[in-house]
């Protein structure tokens, strides 16, 4: 019998006999759509509170021995967690979420994403995500699609709630459909930029017309060239704000709103688990953000 099969059907009835699946995700919007799915069925917790950079996070021993004792494991994927991520993994010595594993869950592969690159993708080009920009978590739209993932896992886990996991995703999706189009309606549509490519999809899901980023290359500080180009090109083109998040750099900001006169939104890009923080939720962090805008 093939190892797969027999690594699935050993995990099913693990799952089964016990009284909640135990899901280890990275950021904490993960961990509530896996909890809003799930429900009574999981028990879930993020290694990341948010205030981390996904990009950049450490393979520290208690993430390896949480991830050791989980059912799932769930990530954004496309890369965003590549630095770190896979060394926990491989640390862990759990072959059920290991690549190719039944509780390996990763939401960006039913995401369809923005901004994939053509061409060549080497370093000199920056922090190029080759699949897509992965920073979906910020548009309730995407945020849809990528429940499909936490449905398809969830039921490899426990087939006999299949449909308990649908309903709730559909329920999922009704609640994020219906909190865009409550948002939406007092978006004003404008011209808006971006420090990083991480705000990317919530401009698009809100309509608004992105006019780039400051950075040149993703994950690379601006030039003093590059940062006066692109605060003339705000000036002239009348960009209403730029959004950036608390790890931009203060002084590049600073020299960019000097030179452009464009107001700048420092703004939290994941929901926040721990702290004072108005974006506990993915509801919260969206109507952050909607009340930042001018």
């Amino acid at each position: 019998m093939n190892k797969v099969i027999i690594i699935v059907l050993i995990f099913s009835l693990a799952v089964t006999a016990q009284a909640k699946i135990k899901v280890v995700t990275t950021l904490p919007e993960i961990a509530e759509i896996v909890s809003f799915i799930g429900a009574d069925n999981v028990e879930v917790q993020s290694l990341l509170r948010g205030s981390e950079d996904p990009h950049y996070a450490e393979a520290r021993p208690d993430y390896i021995l949480k991830v050791n004792r989980a059912d799932i494991v769930c990530s954004v994927g496309l890369d965003l967690e590549i630095g770190w991520l896979p060394k926990i993994l491989n640390k862990s010595g759990n072959a059920k979420v290991q690549e190719g594993g039944p509780g390996l869950c990763i939401l960006g592969n039913s995401v369809q994403t923005l901004d994939i690159p053509a061409g060549i993708i080497n370093r000199s080009l920056g922090d190029v995500h080759a699949h897509g920009n992965p920073h979906f978590n910020l548009s309730p739209l995407k945020l849809m699609e990528a429940g499909a993932e936490v449905v398809r896992v969830l039921t490899v886990a426990l087939p006999d709630n299949k449909s308990e996991f649908e309903k709730n995703y559909d329920s999922f999706k009704k609640k994020m459909a219906e909190l865009h189009t409550t948002l939406a309606k007092s978006v004003k549509k404008t011209k808006v930029m971006e420090y990083h490519k991480e705000f990317t999809y919530f401009f698009a899901a809100y309509g608004l017309e992105s006019l780039g980023s400051l950075e040149e290359k993703p994950g690379m500080p601006p030039s003093a060239a590059r940062i006066a180009q692109v605060a003339k090109m705000a000036k002239d083109n009348k960009v209403a704000v730029l959004f950036a998040t608390p790890s931009a750099p203060h002084k590049t900001l600073e020299r960019f709103r000097e030179l452009s006169g464009v107001p700048v939104i420092v703004a939290p890009s994941y929901v926040q688990s721990g702290g004072e923080t108005k974006a506990k939720s993915i509801e919260e962090l969206q109507r952050l953000l909607v009340t930042s805008l001018p």
